[in-house]
């Protein structure tokens, strides 16, 4: 039992008997991969671009960016617009990138506009901004706002009031709101992930169109206040009561049993909501908070086109039938001229762009060409190139009038004046004539050595001076120098040897200088 066979065998057998989950990692299998996709799930979602257009100041371009958070999250939140951007650039973006519908505010000296349009072409819907309500005004208003992330990952739920369809602009703009939004499917929606609503009301009286954005939760129905903070695990203050029924049974009516007994916003769960007592197939009451942002819309006019376009439909201007086929017309024939216009511009690109390679092809040609140099028939030459018979007085006959080429020379830099050079075996000597003009003078004639030369100045030097003949020069590996730092031959001191050169045998030494 004590061997060490037997013991890694126990071991094993230990090991096995644990219980799984302190064992490995399990492996991962494969799952929802039968599962057919949902045929909502494979249709494109429309997405936006929410942008402004010109100045429109801060509270505007912050209301841009609560409406992004409305349109959340099939859209671009982080959409940057610059000033030298137009129109046309954000649709040529917007093909590849799935973009159905653009949101656009600008302003005026009078109103303010916000334009709803549908790509590629149209139509677009034109509304003045009555008024507007920030998202920070509207929170800041409540007493207690109910936000959270988790509600912007998921689309809202659009909720169209009092809209009718008799009228062929109310049913255009039922329309557009539709697809600006994701459809839902009531047979598979999951309830837990509607939460949030965008409401458009339409008040025929004042022919405004109301929007709201509010957070869905649901409630239990039936439970106090007090049960609903027991639920929560939250603590109360029970100091004013003599028992705990006091609390849970007392005479106050929250807002779920005010509302129970209007019989308003009473639902009946067919799936379970987040939430303590949302269960499936039990009552509970829907309730509503405010998210924002406001905004208090007219509609103005509709366009055939993308922010273009015959005008559909005009709130404030009403023409003729014989006024709107005149314009209809206006609008055809620019249309027309533009197509033509567009197809001009390719044929002169094309054209352009054929004569440019044709040019290239024979400016090749001519590089490669060869002419013949030996005819000096100007004559000739003037029939081959420009094609036609020369002037009779033009050329003389048997002389050629073109220019000699020009021979090209060749510059050598400056030489340098050349070096007074000693006399080698090759008997190479120069003047000293040269020597002589910048202050040289003889020393005698005769060939000497650089040392004898030396030797004869210092002691011709040492012999002048007279007591300063302490400075005794001697011969050492590399030349004549003193013993001293200072001496004659050094130097840093002042006696500084005259710059010699040997030409023609001669010694030579500069003239001293006579004060």
């Amino acid at each position: 039992l004590t061997s060490p066979r037997v013991l890694t065998w126990l071991k094993t057998i230990f090991r096995s008997c644990i219980h799984p989950l302190q064992m490995g990692k399990p492996r991962r299998k494969k799952k929802h991969t039968h599962v057919a996709q949902d045929e909502s799930a494979l249709s494109p979602m429309p997405m936006t671009f929410v942008m402004e257009r010109g100045k429109v100041g801060g509270a505007l371009t912050q209301l841009v960016l609560d409406l992004r958070q409305v349109m959340e999250p099939f859209t671009a939140s982080k959409l940057r617009v610059r000033q030298r951007n137009v129109l046309k650039d954000f649709v040529q973006v917007a093909g590849p990138l799935g973009v159905t519908h653009f949101i656009i505010v600008s302003k005026t000296e009078e109103f303010i506009n916000l334009r709803i349009c549908r790509l590629p072409r149209g139509p677009t819907v034109t509304f003045h901004v009555k008024a507007f309500c920030l998202t920070r005004e509207v929170l800041s208003s409540l007493r207690k706002p109910v936000q959270s992330s988790a509600q912007f990952l998921s689309p809202a739920l659009l909720v169209l009031n009092n809209f009718t369809t008799e009228d062929k602009s109310s049913k255009l703009v039922t329309t557009m709101l539709q697809n600006m939004f994701p459809s839902i499917n009531i047979q598979s929606v999951k309830l837990a992930e509607i939460m949030r609503c965008a409401l458009f009301h339409y008040e025929p009286s004042t022919k405004t169109l109301e929007f709201r954005h509010y957070n869905i939760r649901a409630v239990p129905k039936g439970t106090s206040r007090g049960v609903r903070r027991l639920a929560r695990a939250h603590v109360p203050n029970l100091r004013k009561y003599q028992d705990i029924s006091e609390y849970v049974l007392g005479g106050n009516v929250s807002e779920s049993e005010g509302e129970d007994l209007a019989g308003e916003g009473e639902v009946t769960l067919p799936q379970d909501l987040p939430g303590r007592g949302n269960i499936k197939s039990e009552q509970s009451t829907v309730r509503l908070s405010e998210l924002g942002p406001r905004l208090s819309l007219q509609l103005v006019k509709i366009e055939s086109g993308l922010c273009g376009g015959e005008v559909l439909h005009h709130e404030f201007v009403h023409k003729s039938r014989q006024e709107a086929r005149r314009l209809r017309k206006r609008v055809e024939e620019q249309r027309r001229l533009k197509e033509s216009r567009k197809r001009l511009q390719e044929a002169n690109v094309s054209r352009k762009r054929r004569e440019r390679e044709a040019h290239k092809q024979k400016s090749l040609a001519g590089q490669h060409k060869t002419y013949d140099e030996s005819s000096d028939d100007d004559a000739e030459w003037y029939r081959q190139e420009v094609g036609e018979e020369p002037e009779p007085d033009a050329f003389v006959p048997g002389k050629s009038t073109q220019k000699r080429k020009a021979k090209t020379r060749t510059f050598s830099p400056k030489s340098k004046k050349p070096r007074l050079q000693r006399q080698s075996s090759r008997g190479v000597k120069e003047s000293p004539g040269k020597w002589k003009r910048k202050g040289w003078e003889s020393r005698g004639s005769g060939e000497q050595t650089k040392s004898e030369s030396l030797i004869k100045f210092v002691s011709r030097r040492s012999r002048q001076q007279g007591s300063k003949g302490d400075r005794v020069p001697h011969k050492s590996s590399k030349g004549v120098s003193s013993r001293r730092g200072g001496g004659l031959l050094s130097r840093k001191g002042g006696g500084v040897p005259p710059r010699r050169k040997v030409a023609g045998g001669k010694v030579f030494r500069r003239k001293a200088k006579t004060s």
